[in-house]
């Protein structure tokens, strides 16, 4: 029996981990960027208050709030993180912010 060759063994595991950890950047980026435009699109106002209805309650600020939501939505919807997810993004993002409005009268 052949023995396993641990060092090189060890080299392709974080070699591996590292191609992982560069595409989760990359989709992050691509998330947040992503957010910048639906912020934009919106006029998202400064400061925290959809923390709570966009976010998981562990952002800082509306854009990082809207940042996770984009992700969750994303894979929800089973779309990629690039330019032609915009349209279907603003419209899920301007019918989770109507609900947010209604029920905030109700």
């Amino acid at each position: 029996m052949k023995p396993i060759d641990t060092p090189t063994k060890r080299r392709d595991n974080i070699e591996d981990t590292l191609h992982v950890m560069a595409a989760l950047q990359s989709q992050q980026r691509l998330e947040r960027r992503l957010a910048e435009a639906l912020a934009a699109a919106t006029s998202l106002a400064p400061g925290c208050a959809l923390v709570m209805w966009l976010g998981d309650g562990q952002e800082r600020t509306n854009l990082d709030a809207l940042t996770t939501w984009v992700g969750r939505t994303l894979q929800q919807l089973g779309l990629d993180a690039n330019r032609q997810a915009i349209p279907r993004l603003l419209a899920e993002l301007e019918r989770t912010l109507w609900a947010w409005e209604d029920q905030a009268w109700h």
